[in-house]
């Protein structure tokens, strides 16, 4: 027997994997997933994680810092759904790969209201990514239980939205204008650059 076919015996003997995305913490997201190997050319995976302060986010809309308060970041959710297809029929060995991406980010936050003379409060706020895309990868194995998976391609991420907003609104009763805090709810669909790099442990 060859070198090749005892490589190739060796690398076929693992069909699942946990793993590990250390990029996703710059999104405020620590998720883990179990990948599946349907055949040498189809793979698929899904995962949870939790979330918190999202760096990304804070970085484009400065969410954190606000004129009459401040946020304060929650844990919270989220979930993802890859498909993989290998065209070259190397799942879980060296190779390339072309992969459609559902990814759902749930954040949660509280808003901090600190106005001079205003009684301090509290609000709850959230806002969610949900991104679906395809991304071109490639695979390649260290170790024998171990995978490196880079990954980077582009989609299409609807963001939602919901923040307390002060408002004033007319009595006509009192013939005033009363102030008051709303939850207000936007909602608007970008461009995404989806990338990065996971780690897997590979399992039999």
């Amino acid at each position: 027997m060859t070198n090749s076919s005892m490589s190739g015996i060796y690398y076929s003997r693992y069909n699942h994997s946990i793993k590990l995305n250390p990029t996703a913490l710059i999104a405020g997201d620590v998720p883990i997933s179990y990948e599946r190997k349907v055949s040498d050319y189809f793979t698929v995976e899904g995962g949870v994680g939790l979330t918190t302060f999202n760096l990304t986010e804070d970085l484009i809309r400065g969410y954190s810092a606000r004129p009459d308060g401040e946020t304060v970041s929650k844990v919270s959710y989220s979930a993802l759904l890859n498909a993989k297809i290998f065209p070259e029929g190397n799942a879980f060995q060296d190779g390339y790969y072309i992969a459609f991406n559902l990814n759902h980010r749930n954040y949660a936050q509280n808003f901090e209201l600190a106005m001079p003379g205003a009684i301090d409060s509290t609000f709850n706020e959230t806002f969610q990514w949900s991104d679906l895309g395809f991304t071109l990868g490639y695979q390649s194995r260290p170790s024998e239980r171990m995978i490196l998976d880079w990954f980077i391609g582009a989609g299409i991420r609807q963001k939602t939205r919901k923040i307390n907003e002060y408002v004033d609104t007319f009595d006509p009763i009192s013939g005033y204008y009363i102030g008051q805090y709303v939850l207000n709810e936007s909602r608007n669909t970008t461009p995404a650059i989806l990338g990065g790099v996971k780690i897997s442990i590979l399992f039999r």
